[in-house]
């Protein structure tokens, strides 16, 4: 019947070196075997030549057998799938400049090495939930639990997106749960520890890293344990976003740094990327007088305030992370426990000594709901009330009537 009729294509030309290819369909969600309702599809060329028109033919019949496809099994593959979704994040990265840039970077990152572990001729909607879990299993052997749910992510929102687009009729992760090890409250004592530094840990760092001739990094570092801040806070910040409002200083956070991964541009290139983590993180900050004084010294007409003395390039997340790594030994501290976060989190942890309400110090990091903030917020203060509770035994001991 009519429904299964193949139409012409046709060329119009739409501008100047440009001209329109148009094929109509009869539309799978409109028309019955009593009435075909016309849809169309088109592609746009800089040519009209023979092999303009070939090409023309070959896109256009791909479009109207995604249009066709609507609503029956999908046979689309991973491989298939993944080119339409890094197409479509190509175009939402044109379209809102910074917004969503970094994380798309990551997803596609994370796909890419996905589908180099598995067969990328999978039909997707073949894929099952036990798939997934032998999958993600194997990989927690290996890698952290963060690590493996960023991968899980990236994977559900290319199947979401596939659905939205109609390359797929359900999403194979819908009720996929990424398992998580249950952690005994010893342990959990013992991690919470380990995310937040001593006193004495923290200047040997900083000792370790003046050895190296890096007052660069001595700076940074401060000034992220002054502030409470995240490495890509500090790093993005400019001159102009230090203020001063009757005597006191204080920055405004309103972005984090960003690494710019398009090719051509150059090694280390960094832009400041509006708008923080979340809209609890865009706040201000108030500078105690140690990181004025920090500032003052790192006013000198960069684009970041804070640059590698080196390359002048920003200080960012990776290459702290790296050098945290190689100065760990030297500085007598477990390798494991040094990320670009601890100095925040020691930041939490003497605040938390000072006895400073945990709802002002999660305004003042940038938390609005954050498990780690409150369990070394507890942690600290739990400390706290078992040596006040000492020293009162004490107290009533040497006091007692006898």
């Amino acid at each position: 019947m009519e429904y299964q009729k193949e139409y012409a294509v046709t060329m119009s030309k739409v501008g100047k070196g440009k001209y329109q290819y148009r094929q109509k369909y009869p539309d799978p969600l409109l028309s019955t075997s009593d009435k075909i309702v016309l849809k169309a599809v088109t592609v746009t060329l800089t040519k009209k030549t023979s092999q303009a028109w070939q090409q023309a033919r070959a896109i256009l019949k791909e479009k109207i057998a995604r249009k066709m496809s609507a609503g029956k099994i999908s046979s689309i593959t991973l491989k298939q799938l993944k080119e339409y979704y890094f197409e479509y994040l190509d175009k939402q990265d044109k379209i809102n400049k910074d917004s969503k840039y970094q994380s798309h970077y990551i997803y596609k990152s994370h796909l890419n090495i996905f589908l180099n572990d598995v067969d990328p001729s999978i039909i997707v909607e073949n894929m099952t939930m036990p798939y997934f879990k032998r999958y993600f299993d194997k990989m927690l052997e290996t890698k952290s639990w963060s690590y493996a749910n960023v991968r899980r992510a990236a994977l559900w929102n290319m199947f979401d997106f596939g659905i939205g687009y109609g390359y797929l009729n359900f999403n194979p992760l819908q009720n996929f749960r990424l398992r998580k090890l249950e952690i005994s409250q010893s342990d959990l004592d013992v991690n919470i520890e380990d995310k937040y530094l001593t006193d004495d840990e923290y200047h040997r760092l900083l000792i370790e890293f003046k050895k190296r001739g890096r007052n660069d990094y001595v700076d940074f570092i401060q000034f992220l344990y002054y502030m409470g801040l995240r490495v890509g806070e500090g790093g993005s910040l400019r001159v102009k976003d230090i203020v001063k409002n009757n005597g006191r200083y204080y920055a405004n956070i309103n972005g984090t740094l960003m690494k710019r991964h398009k090719s051509g541009n150059k090694r280390g290139e960094f832009k400041k990327k509006p708008g923080a983590k979340s809209e609890s993180s865009n706040r201000q900050v108030y500078l105690p007088p140690e990181a004025v004084e920090i500032y003052k010294r790192h006013d000198l007409g960069h684009k970041f305030l804070f640059v590698k003395k080196t390359t002048k390039n920003a200080i960012e997340t990776g290459s702290i992370n790296r050098y945290l790594k190689r100065i760990a030994a030297d500085a007598k501290i477990n390798p494991d426990k040094l990320t670009s976060h601890i100095f925040r989190h020691t930041h939490v942890s003497k605040l938390a000594e000072q006895g400073v309400p945990l709802e002002m110090i999660k305004k003042r990091v940038g938390h609005s709901d954050s498990k780690i903030t409150e369990e070394i917020y507890y942690h600290i203060t739990g400390k706290a009330r078992t040596n006040f509770e000492h020293q009162i035994d004490i107290f009533s001991k040497k006091s007692k009537f006898k």
